[in-house]
């Protein structure tokens, strides 16, 4: 993807916010429809921007993989409150003016998490990875070159473009190892989380009410000294 692909993804994201907020969330009319009135008239707009979230997500993943876990991290808090929203508009309920209140409320945070990962989306674009910028200006010019490639062109140009496809062949091999790399770390952080979550804190009593082995050997002694 070029840099004009993505600075296009932003508009389009940051566009279906505002709309979104003006059109759907700002007022009191669609706390007045009916869950599956409600989802009609959202329906598009929140599937695109869904879409377009993980869309532009794959591309900050690729600019800045340095930031994958506040990236990765964003991104969820988007999701979450659009399933729910979803999911409480399908769901049956006996007050269903109660219910579009709700799932308002939570795309409401959808939309808040997203102005979020849009300003993060920005920061990336100012500040991408200086390594992948080199790969993708190179792989630009190795593109280029495929097309010259059909060209007749001077020896010592030639030569160039053979020196760059061999510097390209090892980018490629190194990002495979880059891409190799990033999903272990990925694993690696899912297996913390698992064991971090196994933790509970101590009772007072399991933390206070049991004595050191120390303090019961030195009882131990005193005991027999009286004795």
């Amino acid at each position: 993807m070029s840099m004009e692909d993505y600075d296009k993804r932003i508009a389009e994201f940051e566009e279906l916010l505002q709309r979104l907020a003006t059109e759907i969330t700002s007022g009191v009319l669609f706390e007045r429809l009916s869950p599956s009135e409600l989802w009609e008239r959202a329906e598009r707009s929140v599937m695109a921007l869904r879409s377009l979230s993980e869309k532009l997500v794959e591309t900050m993943l690729i600019l800045k993989p340095e930031r994958t876990p506040t990236i990765e991290r964003q991104f969820r808090a988007i999701l979450q409150p659009l399933n729910s929203f979803r999911e409480i508009l399908f769901k049956k309920t006996e007050d269903p003016l109660a219910s579009s209140k709700q799932a308002l409320e939570h795309l409401r945070k959808a939309l808040m998490e997203g102005s979020d990962l849009l300003q993060l989306a920005k920061s990336i674009r100012k500040e991408p990875s200086k390594s992948i910028m080199e790969i993708l200006k190179l792989r630009e010019v190795y593109q280029a070159k495929e097309y010259l490639s059909t060209l007749p062109v001077p020896e010592t140009l030639y030569l160039r473009f053979v020196n760059l496809r061999r510097q390209m062949e090892n980018l490629t091999f190194h990002m495979a190892n880059l891409e190799k790399a990033l999903e272990d770390v990925r694993a690696s952080l899912d297996i913390v989380q698992n064991e971090i979550s196994k933790f509970r804190p101590a009772s007072a009593g399991e933390a206070g009410g049991k004595e050191s082995e120390p303090t019961l050997l030195r009882r131990e002694k005193q005991s027999k000294l009286e004795f």
